[in-house]
């Protein structure tokens, strides 16, 4: 068989046999140039520097990706911008089911905006005590975390004589968690009870931001 030097083009019969004996390496007896010869015949055979250059290129290039997507997650993170991505039910689960998964919360941002009180109605209960339910909105494009609910109690001269506090763990019933966050548009019903929650004249309820 014909073999060509890469470099002077000189051409060369060798044999076949003794070009694979020799893992497929040539040396040009014109320019003295070392090169890989034999085509097809020597294509399952590669020297190991021409593998191990392959394999580093292959490994950089991996290590790149991996840098871009971690940079990618950084923006996401510090820009919230996952609260927007959230919004989507089959990208929400997956971010709740890794969260899960790692042990760990999705910090929802705050502080919480466009979050309204739709209703809310006393109901008296046993004795002096009562509860307070109603139901709040948020009405904005992506998951923000729950608000913290105030209570305030009023006599009948409209002054405040209690002051009481909800937090999400409190107010939220299954299957609401304040660990998945408060979706947009969903409208969720909330129940205030405690024994410091007692009939009054007059009630006010406000939203309170968590951060």
């Amino acid at each position: 068989m014909e073999i060509t030097c890469p470099r002077c083009d000189s051409t060369f019969s060798v044999d076949a046999a003794e070009l694979r004996a020799h893992a497929c390496q040539a040396q040009c007896s014109v320019c003295d140039q070392t090169f890989t010869a034999g085509g097809t015949l020597c294509g399952a055979t590669s020297s190991p520097a021409g593998a191990g250059r392959r394999w580093a290129n292959r490994f950089l290039l991996f290590i790149i990706f991996l840098l871009i997507l971690a940079l990618i997650g950084q923006a996401v993170w510090w820009t919230q911008a996952y609260s927007y991505l959230a919004g989507n039910a089959d990208l929400r689960r997956a971010m709740l089911n890794t969260a899960q998964r790692l042990g760990v919360d999705i910090p929802w941002p705050g502080p919480n905006r466009q979050i309204l009180i739709v209703n809310s109605q006393v109901i008296p209960g046993n004795g002096n005590l009562a509860r307070i339910t109603g139901t709040i909105r948020n009405t904005a494009d992506f998951v923000q975390a729950y608000p913290v609910i105030s209570v305030t109690l009023n006599n009948i001269h409209g002054a405040p004589v209690a002051h009481l506090r909800f937090t999400p763990q409190q107010y939220l019933a299954p299957p609401y968690r304040a660990a998945d966050g408060f979706i947009p548009h969903t409208p969720v019903p909330f129940v205030l009870s405690s024994p410091q929650l007692i009939t009054a004249p007059g009630y006010q309820v406000t939203l309170i931001s968590q951060r």
